[in-house]
């Protein structure tokens, strides 16, 4: 009896080890076998601080490129500090000529602010997201414009920019200025932030304004694409160099391209709009590509600006489970699901690499399980509170901290990883170079980009990032003096 439990215990070990390596060869026929790029990750910063260092770190936790930082050691005018916001565009396009020169034009690139961005999600939530943000705007595209034109004229996004409550900067002309009367309506429900949503007009307190205007600090594309998109920036500074924001001219580049899409509905323009006479109108030469696939992450599935939402950002758990679709009321024939009231997980993140994974994998290359370790590597994505959109349901990749710039101190304490950042940080970058995901995204394996390095070498055990000239920035040097604002001593 004995040898038969003994027997069966091994048939079934070997089962299951069978079924391990079943599923492992079929996940490497489908790295061989689907096509692969890479995700780019570009950083505008001149000099390092303690903010740019909390960027670094959490973009490294959650598995993101190795930055590339844009105009590394650049001079800045301490007369003019908004001019660096024109260089860095001039700087960013170079680059993109650069990738898209060595046939890396369908390649992502992701672009962040420097000094105001923390990570939050992985990159392969992040992947997975824009993809499905595209496939939803194409489908709003098609429902205004008509599934013909759309496919005619080659309209969809491709390049999603940040989003603001605000339309900024307007001066001199306030609402009237293009950038901001032909933002699309927001995707938000109409009453949002409630009763008395959209009904202020003052920019300095937009709380119950929905999300519609372009806020350029975060942007994501295919190297193509975006290219593309920053030639046209710069080709309104070159037009109507009016200030050193270089929102203003990405605005104003998005404000032309809904100008055109705008002529293919059947009624472009209101009665109102077409009898106001203080009205800013794009103006498009013949030989000018307006459609430049721009759109807005509107409710903060990509990234989630804090200006103006912090009553509407708040942290939580998601332990919960998905409820059936339930009757609003006896009266409604409509049904909803709530997921913020059921605390569950979004399937991106329920599927995604569990939190402690790189500690797990660095273990596992040293012979080693989770008990070896202090760290709690059993914790999931349902253990940790996690920044959420209370408005939209949205647990966000990336906070960006527009607005009031103290909340990058007094919340930085509430990311998840920040007890465990050190460890962390020395696991992410002790692991081989690997897939992004292990499954397909967008119907391609997605690989972390690495700029060659032409100055320096790595060695750093907790990283660091490489200049736009190929100089590699040890951790040490970037961040060494800055640890005591990162994690716990």
């Amino acid at each position: 009896m004995r040898r038969n439990v003994v027997v069966a215990t091994g048939g079934a070990l070997f089962v299951s080890i069978l079924g391990l390596w079943v599923l492992n060869s079929i996940f490497n026929v489908q790295s061989l076998n689907t096509p692969k790029a890479e995700l780019h990750f570009l950083v505008p910063a001149t000099s390092s601080n303690e903010h740019l260092c909390k960027l670094m770190l959490s973009a490294a936790i959650l598995r993101y490129p190795t930055p590339v930082i844009i105009n590394w050691g650049a001079a800045e005018d301490p007369d003019n500090p908004n001019a660096g916001h024109i260089q860095k565009v001039d700087t960013l396009l170079g680059y993109l000529d650069d990738l898209a020169n060595a046939g890396k034009q369908d390649d992502l690139v992701l672009i962040v602010d420097g000094f105001d961005v923390h990570f939050q999600l992985p990159a392969e939530v992040l992947l997975k997201r824009y993809f499905e943000s595209n496939a939803a705007a194409q489908k709003r595209i098609n429902s205004q414009i008509g599934t013909i034109n759309a496919h005619g004229y080659n309209i969809k996004q491709t390049v999603i920019f940040g989003q603001d409550k605000a339309c900024w900067p307007s001066w001199p002309w306030g609402q009237n200025w293009q950038g901001c009367w032909l933002a699309p309506e927001s995707t938000y429900p109409k009453f949002a932030f409630g009763p008395e949503t959209d009904s202020n007009t003052n920019p300095l307190e937009a709380f119950n304004v929905r999300a519609r205007w372009l806020n350029s600090g975060t942007v994501m594309g295919p190297v193509g694409d975006m290219r593309n998109v920053f030639q046209a920036a710069l080709a309104n500074i070159a037009k109507n160099h009016t200030t050193d924001s270089d929102q203003y001219y990405f605005a104003n580049a998005w404000a032309e391209q809904e100008y055109s899409r705008r002529l293919l509905q059947s009624e472009p323009f209101t009665k109102k709009e077409r009898k106001d006479k203080y009205l800013l109108w794009p103006k498009i030469s013949e030989d000018q590509e307006p459609e430049l696939h721009i759109g807005l992450d509107y409710q903060g599935l990509l990234w989630q600006v804090l200006g103006f939402f912090r009553p509407s950002v708040t942290w939580m758990t998601f332990s919960g489970e998905h409820t059936p679709a339930r009757s609003r009321s006896s009266r409604e024939k409509s049904f909803v699901r709530d997921p913020y009231l059921d605390r569950a997980l979004p399937d991106d993140l329920a599927t995604a690499r569990p939190p402690f994974a790189a500690v797990l994998e660095q273990l596992e290359a040293h012979g080693k399980s989770g008990k070896a370790t202090d760290l709690p590597t059993e914790l999931t994505w349902r253990d940790l509170k996690l920044g959420i959109n209370a408005i939209s349901n949205n647990i966000f990749p990336m906070l960006h901290y527009t607005g009031p710039k103290w909340y990058r101190d007094d919340w930085w304490p509430k990311m998840w990883y920040y007890p465990y950042a050190e460890p962390l940080l020395k696991a992410a970058v002790s692991l081989a170079r690997a897939p992004i995901s292990q499954q397909a995204i967008g119907g391609k394996m997605w690989w972390p980009a690495e700029m060659g390095i032409t100055t320096g070498k790595k060695g750093d055990e907790k990283g660091g990032a490489i200049s736009d000239k190929g100089k590699w920035l040890p951790w040490k040097d970037m961040c060494g003096p800055h640890e005591s604002f990162l994690w716990k001593s």
